[in-house]
């Protein structure tokens, strides 16, 4: 039997265990700006920004915007130069399955680029909107490969290479390009290209013959995009947080959602920083297949 000083202590447990729970739900609204017993609807805002590499967080964060029940309606404000073929085409993927599925409006915001996969994961959503100023379009795939053979050479330094079939060093920059070699890669640029039209196409309605002069890689303005039929409207941000306000059917005023910023942990702050100031640390694919602008 417990004398009265146990069940003191044990009491005292139960009530810091009470206690330090409510002040980790505190810690977790105020991060993730929640108010207590504020169930109002809001607009959940998912930055796409930057150069198209991984696309799994960014799925992640979206469905977890599409599960929240005070989320009215997503509005994706894009800045990106487009980037890995294989990441954009599933967060393409990702919005057209919400968009078909789902019951939130997506709305998508550009700022000053969404270009070419940028621009393919826009295509997803049930409404764009580019500023006037915009660089968007790009609709193209590129493939760069360095040649270091003319250097080497004059540094007298050669390569020697063992392989198990003609094709596996293709591209290597240690030589010239065969004409073999050259058709194999453009035989995978034009597929990858003809699925980028297609979604294009599909998506905007845009026939065979216009999809030809527009989709050469060059770039556009948003009111040119716009005339073109490639977006839906020219507006800034606020005009497509207005007009996503009264698709989602909650008041203009209505309050903005942001994902929670992951905390760092010290060993990604030493990676980020020793990357940063040391060239080769981290190791980069030597050829890029990617839907990103040139430059």
């Amino acid at each position: 039997m417990d004398n009265p000083y146990q069940k003191k202590n044990r009491i005292y447990g139960v009530i810091f265990i009470v206690v330090l729970a409510i002040m980790v739900i505190m810690v977790s609204r105020k991060e993730s700006d929640e108010k207590w017993f504020d169930r109002s609807s809001r607009i959940a805002v998912l930055p796409l920004e930057g150069e198209i590499t991984n696309s799994r967080e960014w799925i992640s964060e979206l469905k977890k915007f599409a599960k929240n029940d005070r989320v009215a309606g997503i509005l994706i404000p894009i800045n990106s130069p487009g980037g890995g073929v294989a990441p954009s085409q599933e967060m393409y993927h990702a919005l057209r399955e919400l968009r078909e599925h789902g019951s939130k409006p997506l709305f998508i915001s550009m700022s000053s680029v969404a270009a070419s996969g940028g621009y393919y994961t826009a295509l997803g959503a049930d409404s764009i909107y580019a500023n006037a100023g915009t660089l968007t379009g790009s609709i193209g795939v590129v493939m760069q490969f360095p040649i270091y053979s003319e250097l080497m050479e004059k540094m007298g330094i050669g390569m020697r290479v063992v392989k198990s079939k003609e094709f596996k060093d293709a591209g290597s920059p240690f030589r010239e390009m065969t004409p073999a070699e050259h058709a194999y890669y453009q035989d995978l640029i034009d597929d990858v290209y003809n699925q980028f039209t297609e979604v294009v196409s599909r998506e905007r309605g845009i026939d065979e013959l216009n999809m030809r002069s527009l989709a050469n890689g060059r770039v556009f303005t948003g009111r040119q995009a716009y005339q073109f039929g490639l977006v839906d409207q020219v507006g800034t941000f606020e005009d497509a947080r207005r007009a996503l306000c009264q698709a989602a059917g909650i008041s203009e005023d209505s309050p903005l959602l942001y994902p929670v910023e992951p905390r760092r942990s010290w060993w990604t702050i030493l990676k980020d920083d020793v990357g940063s100031a040391i060239p080769g640390w981290k190791s980069a694919e030597s050829i890029k297949l990617q839907y990103r602008i040139p430059y």
